[in-house]
């Protein structure tokens, strides 16, 4: 049971690596899109942080010329001998201090914080676009794959055409090789025939250097053959 159970988990977890293979550059672009939203997302919270520190900033100049103002009236309300005047001046700078010590703080965390925030936004950008780049090179790679494949199955079936193209080719050739062979013999019996016509016309005429026995000639040569016998019998 174990091994079967073994066996399951690797069949499933086979399936799962041959599904991501065939889907990874579709998966590469939706974790880049999530990536870039996520930048994005980063972006804003950096400009929140950096618009809380030129408030806070502000503020601790606020508070600053508050407070020389106020130090300037404590020291007026001094010199005419109003001490509860100036009293109530401190406790006011007093507190103002207190702001602005805490404002100060505040400060000086929203700046470590964008500086942070800043190096991380650059640092992601720059691997976005390293990914950004790495994924148009694997789609090309992927698309000259394909192409590479789709050449070869081309390949080979246009192969097997040729193949057959050029059987065929020598077919027609030999068909055409044949045809003029019987053309040639058909042209030269009939050159022959032709040859072989004139030469019994002409030999019927009594030219050329075959003549043709004529009958009548034979039917004289046998009477005079016979004559000539009779003759030298009647002699005897």
């Amino acid at each position: 049971m174990k091994i079967v159970t073994t066996l399951l988990r690797g069949a499933a977890n086979e399936a799962e690596e041959a599904i991501f293979d065939a889907n990874a550059i579709r998966v590469l672009e939706q974790q880049l899109r999530e990536a870039a939203a996520s930048l994005e997302h980063a972006r804003r919270e950096l400009a929140c942080a950096m618009a809380h520190q030129a408030s806070e900033e502000r503020a601790v100049s606020a508070l600053e010329s508050r407070i020389g103002e106020l130090e300037t009236a404590a020291r007026e309300a001094l010199e005419a001998n109003r001490e509860d005047l100036a009293a109530e001046v401190a406790t006011v700078i007093a507190a103002n201090e207190d702001e602005r010590a805490l404002r100060r703080a505040s400060v000086d965390k929203f700046s470590r914080d964008v500086r942070r925030l800043k190096q991380l936004s650059e640092d992601g950008r720059l691997r976005l676009a390293d990914l950004r780049r790495g994924l148009e090179m694997a789609r090309a790679q992927e698309a000259l794959r394909r192409a590479g494949a789709n050449g070869r199955r081309a390949l080979s079936v246009g192969t097997g055409a040729l193949r057959e193209a050029e059987a065929t080719l020598i077919r027609i050739r030999d068909v055409q090789a044949r045809e003029e062979d019987v053309a040639a013999a058909l042209d030269e019996l009939d050159s022959r025939e032709s040859g072989r016509d004139l030469t019994d016309r002409l030999a019927a005429a009594g030219f050329g250097s075959v003549k043709k026995t004529k009958p009548a000639d034979v039917l004289a040569r046998l009477k005079a053959s016979a004559g000539k016998t009779n003759n030298a019998e009647g002699g005897t």
